[in-house]
């Protein structure tokens, strides 16, 4: 949590450990979004699942960080959804939904190789987890 209750991911106004200060772009948190967990866990662990575990959207964004140049364009023109991780300066999703559809739909679209998609709940998880 960034000063003043803002939110930060990495080392930006209270973040943890270097990277992108939120609070100019985000505004705030959902209220029922642990903001320290932003950067800190897998974009799927904060996805909103109904009492059989299963999330209520069907597509989610994921980057093939190996294929990722570091260009930023997606964290700038979505920063609520993507930020640059700070080991190999590659994008990463930290909250889905994050910013509207059309937005990330931009942010995509910005991308030089491609290398960010949609995929399904499943398939999220186990590229997180990998």
């Amino acid at each position: 949590v960034g000063v003043g209750g803002g939110v930060g991911v990495g080392g930006g106004a209270g973040g943890t450990g270097g990277g992108i200060d939120l609070d100019p772009f985000f505004g705030g948190v959902a209220p029922d979004l642990d903001a320290s967990k932003l950067g800190n866990v897998d974009s799927h662990q904060l996805v909103e699942v109904d009492e059989d575990g299963e999330p209520y959207d069907e597509r989610f964004v994921f980057v093939d960080e190996a294929t990722c140049i570091g260009c930023t364009n997606c964290a700038t023109v979505s920063p609520s959804t993507f930020f640059m991780e700070d080991d190999y300066g590659r994008a990463r999703v930290f909250q889905q939904a994050g910013d509207a559809d059309k937005i990330i739909l931009e942010a995509i679209d910005t991308c030089p190789v491609d290398c960010i998609h949609y995929v399904p709940w499943d398939e999220l998880v186990t590229l997180e987890t990998r």
